[in-house]
């Protein structure tokens, strides 16, 4: 509400006749809005554990989201306030008062972009990699490079930027203190006050800005531009990922088998904080060679598209193609290798060599098999352990969070295509 006569964030200020103008429309929502916004994140902050000290998600995800959008706001905010130049201080104050108020706003504008993205800095180099979703609906990614550090460099420089953090929101609050007290008291006093300014003119008698508002499509436009590259960026360059490595490579199989892929599906599922999940991948293909007469010939190929994992739950689904996960950025594809076909007393069974990143694994894949002219229907099962794929073991090792046990299930409808 104090606001300096001049800094590097302003124009020269105005003042008409014996009376100061009020901010813009503009200005006031922003204060008001960031005033909230700051007032919530700080709230949340100090109550995302519960009294167990276990952390509660949804706090850490809320926390992180409102801290971006304080990011965002306070980029608009800060060219809308050089392009609208605010009321001059009220006269009467000393010159200590001036300065005061001056770097007390200084001080504010600075935490609220140095807050943020110190929080940045440590969701990204986190040793747990769990992933940002504003809201629950909109990925924000880890800031490049630091999630593919060391995790022994990032386990030493993690502490560090937590104290930080939690010191500069120590050091917003005796600000924000500052400032209300500083705006109570020259309103309470003899002086004109401040307040009303910063309140619709229905709440207090000030004049209107002395000039019409400007620059809105400037600062938002360059808020906007901020967030759609940050957000939008990782979106726009998986897409052409997965469009260059939408086809497998050559499986070298004679197939015999046109996979409908419309009918079919490879979904998982396990257990996360106590309560089951399950999702599918969107995107496979396979190459199929079977003869139930010639099961020593049979063989099957199969290439997934990692980043296609969905859940339904957009947290889960960006920190599945984190680094510690599927690693989607360096592994685009995931395998699977099917050999060593013999008949059981519940139908068949194989063995399946599945690839994920750059570790193999071998593990018995049982299916059922119903062949009705050319029409087969296969349903098979896989028991996976995230231990032997190294699937989120720098954050999660022991399980305590997601179970190692994975089951796999595979719907595969096929028409026979002699070759």
């Amino acid at each position: 509400m104090l606001k300096p006569n001049s800094s590097s964030l302003q124009a020269d200020p105005v003042v008409i006749g014996d009376q100061s103008p009020r901010y813009t429309g503009v200005a006031i929502a922003f204060h008001w809005l960031l005033a909230l916004a700051l007032g919530g994140m700080i709230a949340i902050g100090k109550n995302m554990k519960d009294s167990d000290g276990v952390p509660i998600e949804w706090l850490y995800q809320l926390h992180k989201s409102v801290g971006i959008t304080i990011l965002v706001l306070v980029i608009a905010r800060v060219i809308w306030r050089y392009l609208n130049p605010p009321p001059a201080l009220p006269d009467g104050m000393t010159p200590l008062e001036e300065k005061a108020a001056h770097y007390v706003h200084i001080g504010l504008y600075a935490l609220m972009i140095l807050l943020p993205l110190s929080g940045w800095v440590m969701v990204s180099i986190s040793p747990f990699s769990i992933a940002t979703v504003l809201y629950g609906a909109v990925g924000w990614p880890h800031i490049v490079g630091l999630p593919t550090l060391a995790i022994e460099t990032r386990e030493a420089i993690y502490p560090g930027i937590e104290e930080m953090h939690a010191i500069l929101s120590w050091i917003l609050i005796a600000l924000f203190v500052m400032h209300v007290a500083g705006a109570v008291k020259h309103e309470l006093s003899d002086e004109e006050g401040v307040i009303k300014r910063m309140i619709p003119r229905l709440f207090g008698e000030t004049s209107p800005p002395r000039a019409p508002a400007r620059g809105a499509s400037i600062a938002f436009g360059s808020a906007a531009a901020f967030f759609g590259i940050i957000a939008g960026g990782p979106v726009i360059a998986q897409s052409f990922s997965s469009t260059s490595n939408s086809v497998a490579d050559a499986s070298g199989i004679a197939a015999n088998w046109l996979v409908d892929y419309e009918t079919s599906e490879i979904a998982f599922s396990g257990v996360y904080n106590g309560n089951p999940y399950s999702g599918i991948f969107s995107s496979w293909t396979a190459d199929i060679a079977f003869d139930e007469n010639s099961l020593g010939d049979s063989a099957a190929s199969v290439s997934v598209q990692t980043d296609t994992a969905t859940t339904g739950t957009s947290l889960y689904d960006n920190t599945l193609k984190g680094g510690e996960w599927f690693g989607v950025s360096n592994f685009p594809l995931a395998s699977v290798a099917l050999s060593e076909f013999e008949e059981t007393a519940e139908g068949y069974a194989a063995t399946a060599a599945i690839t994920i990143k750059d570790l193999t694994v071998d593990v018995p894949f049982a299916f059922s098999l119903e062949i009705e002219g050319d029409k087969a229907l296969m349903v098979g099962q896989v028991l996976l352990s995230r231990t032997d794929l190294n699937l989120g073991l720098q954050s999660d090792a022991s399980g305590d969070w997601v179970a190692d046990a994975v089951t796999v299930d595979v719907t595969v409808n096929a028409t026979s295509s002699p070759s």
